[in-house]
């Protein structure tokens, strides 16, 4: 009985012990010094020099990235050709992730409606490629089934946090035109993934301005969902 007690201790103390080296493995940053463009810069900087504005630049020279860095800029550009009222973003690096998080924010100036742009990159550094929405479900092993049911989740709550609040009743709008209202045609699309130190987040703006006033009730945060 007692050799088998030590039989046992000695199985759990090593399958402990190949779990810990399994997360240090699989979790600590990816060295990526020597895919740096410029050594002089971390692995995302910010290329605006004057005002508020933060614009990432990565700092990888490869073909893919440099494209990336072009859609950035494109998207800059055309930021700047509305009302502009900030641009910014963060990054994390996760293991062999980078993550990147563009956040933008338009004001119409007829009303005061405004628009939130939201634009993220996840690229593996170890294997040099851009990451699908696909690739990341995959990694942190979420079913895109299971995905839709997270957000729908998300939006019913929202929804009948409002008729509890009087912003309408069911009879006025039910959950088909509260997602109609709120653009949402497909919850799987227009999503942004942001992998923040091993846990995945997303970014998804929609339309809060209705009749109901929903302005009111949402707040930017209600945009962010921590999936992870």
């Amino acid at each position: 009985m007692e050799k088998d007690k030590k039989i046992i201790l000695v199985i759990i103390t090593s399958l402990i012990i190949v779990f810990i080296l399994f997360y240090f493995i699989n979790n600590r940053k990816y060295n990526y010094k020597k895919l740096l463009e410029n050594n002089n810069y971390d692995i995302v900087y910010n290329r605006v020099a004057t005002g508020t504005d933060k614009v990432p630049y990565i700092n990888i020279k490869n073909e893919q990235i440099t494209k990336i860095n072009q859609e950035i800029d494109d998207l800059y550009q055309e930021y700047l050709l509305f009302s502009p009222d900030g641009f910014h973003y963060e990054y994390n690096v996760s293991g062999k992730i980078l993550s990147l998080i563009i956040t933008a924010y338009i004001v119409h100036p007829e009303s005061t409606h405004y628009d939130i742009i939201y634009r993220s990159y996840n690229y593996d550094l170890k294997e040099g490629k851009l990451l699908t929405d696909q690739d990341i479900l995959k990694q942190f092993d979420i079913p895109e089934n299971k995905m839709e049911y997270f957000l729908y989740n998300k939006f019913l709550n929202y929804y009948n946090s409002l008729i509890a609040n009087g912003y309408f009743t069911e009879e006025q709008c039910d959950f088909n035109c509260f997602l109609e209202n709120k653009n949402v045609e497909n919850l799987l699309d227009d999503n942004y993934y942001y992998i923040n130190n091993n846990h995945l987040e997303l970014y998804k703006y929609f339309n809060i301005f209705t009749d109901y006033n929903e302005e009111n009730y949402f707040k930017e945060k209600d945009f962010h969902f921590i999936v992870t």
